[in-house]
């Protein structure tokens, strides 16, 4: 294939350059290139662009190379992958039947196919992943409907909510992230194979039977396309870096939740860490790691969008550059999940410090507001003046939420309305209480015991149709690789003496 070039490549190039790119490329779809080569030889012979003899000849060679092609066997002078199982496969064939298996198609569309093939297979591992951390979060928000937690706006105690709720809520998160992953799946698992270079070829291949083979949902139309585009690859990667800023939030809210300052959350030994000085120590790493391995997506979306910013729209080696980040930050992203719902699952929240700060760190007091506007017909903006005025009495005074009581707020309202209002302790009491009040939210998505089941309910019905979807596209292309091995049965039982 050097035949235009006469001289060899440097050792640098080779050893420091290629060589690196093969390991990492066999490491990662050896088996998809194997698959691929013979989709690839089962379509030339149903289309009678070779005769069976010859297919039977590449196919019994393939699967030699594929049982027997090793790390130790990759060699740079091959330049990359495909070279190296195409000498492979000419070393046990020969070169009169190996070589035929190129005919019609390029280097281009080969490896436009195989990346899409690896990161459809990444996708599956992923959605997985993502698919596990639902469970504990729905496992954990049906144990905790009615566990009382601070709900925070701006760091601060804001109105109180339910451990059910917040959960919920993250798991609704994920299932646009799900959602998101999926539809860019879509559009990656569409396929290239048969474009060849960049212009198709004049050998009558038949891309739809090669789409067939390998799984696919359908065929990229315009050759060019097959060979140029890599916005598949962004969408992916796109997906999961809003997917991992959304895992970091969580994280972060959990590893507040830690600390004894808010002393809500006690982490479980099976995912904390010692300190090597200060023996008291119980360090939530998990936490830690699955917030800090979110950036690793975000840097392989970067590393795509700069290597393919200002190419030209076709085939160059930026290319192949642009998904050199995206495995390693698969594996961070896989990591980052797990330590999120191994988190989850062996957390647990502290029921009772959790009620006593809602209850007394007055996030209760916007139900108060609500209440007065209700019973006494005024503007919420004058109850608003009211609560506000008499928290603000009270903690100017040093107290606590008990002195929020019927004399205090009949003289703050008769300071802002000129008429006092009569409210008596228990009604205050009842509002006030948190897990009264949390129940008194009616509006739809609420923190309420009905709301959040309701929301269960949902989530359950949501979580069934991912795992279908899943399912159904991994039997869908396992189907395909099942008739790539009856196919290749077929021509391998091909007795010309029999014919």
């Amino acid at each position: 294939m050097r035949s235009r070039i006469k001289t060899e490549l440097s050792d640098y190039f080779k050893n420091e350059i290629l060589f690196p790119g093969i390991v990492k490329e066999y490491k990662i779809g050896f088996n998809e290139m194997i698959l691929l080569n013979k989709a690839y030889a089962i379509m030339l012979v149903k289309e009678k662009l070779i005769d069976e003899v010859n297919g039977k000849l590449i196919l019994q060679g393939l699967k030699k190379v594929q049982n027997g092609l090793t790390l130790k066997d990759l060699d740079g002078r091959y330049e990359e992958l495909y070279f190296n199982v195409e000498q492979a496969l000419i070393k046990e064939v020969g070169v009169k039947a190996g070589g035929k298996l190129h005919a019609g198609r390029s280097r281009n569309d080969i490896y436009a196919t195989l990346w899409r093939m690896e990161v459809r297979k990444s996708v599956w591992v992923i959605s997985q992943r993502i698919i596990a951390l639902q469970e504990a979060l729905l496992k954990k928000s049906a144990e905790n409907i009615e566990t009382v937690l601070t709900g925070y706006t701006h760091m601060q105690p804001a109105q109180p909510v339910t451990l059910g709720f917040y959960y919920i809520a993250a798991f609704n998160v994920l299932q646009r992230d799900f959602e998101r992953v999926k539809n860019a799946y879509a559009r990656t698992n569409l396929s290239p194979y048969g474009a060849a270079a960049l212009a198709g070829t004049g050998f009558p291949v038949n891309r739809r039977t090669l789409s067939d083979l390998l799984g696919f949902d359908g065929i990229l139309s315009n050759a060019l396309d097959c060979v140029g585009s890599k916005d598949y690859l962004l969408e992916v990667e796109s997906a999961l870096a809003i997917m991992m800023v959304n895992i970091s939030r969580m994280a972060q809210d959990h590893y507040l939740w830690c600390t004894d300052e808010f002393g809500l959350l006690d982490i479980g030994g099976e995912i904390a860490v010692c300190s090597s000085i200060m023996p008291q120590k119980k360090n939530p790493v998990s936490l830690e790691l699955a917030r800090a391995k979110a950036a690793h997506i975000m840097g392989a979306l970067v590393s795509s969008l700069s290597s393919l910013k200002n190419t030209p729209f076709s085939l160059c080696m930026d290319l192949f550059e642009s998904h050199s980040q995206y495995w390693d930050a698969h594996e961070e992203v896989l990591h980052s999940l797990g330590l999120l719902t191994e988190t989850i699952k062996h957390s647990n929240l502290k029921k009772s410090i959790a009620f006593e700060k809602a209850k007394n760190n007055f996030s209760t007091v916007t139900a108060l507001a609500d209440y007065l506007v209700f019973k006494f017909n005024i503007s919420f903006s004058e109850a608003h003046d009211i609560v506000g005025g008499m928290v603000a009495e009270v903690l100017d005074e040093g107290l606590t939420i008990e002195a929020m009581n019927s004399s205090l707020i009949k003289k703050v309202s008769k300071e802002i309305l000129g008429k006092g209002l009569d409210l008596s302790q228990d009604e205050i009491n009842d509002v006030l209480e948190p897990h009264k009040n949390v129940q008194s939210k009616k509006s739809i998505g609420g923190p309420g015991k009905d709301s959040v089941e309701k929301m269960i309910g949902e989530a359950n019905d949501c979580l069934e149709a991912e795992k279908l979807w899943l399912k159904e596209a991994i039997a869908h292309v396992e189907s395909a690789y099942g008739k790539i091995q009856m196919e290749e049965n077929r021509i391998l039982a091909f007795n010309p003496q029999r014919q």
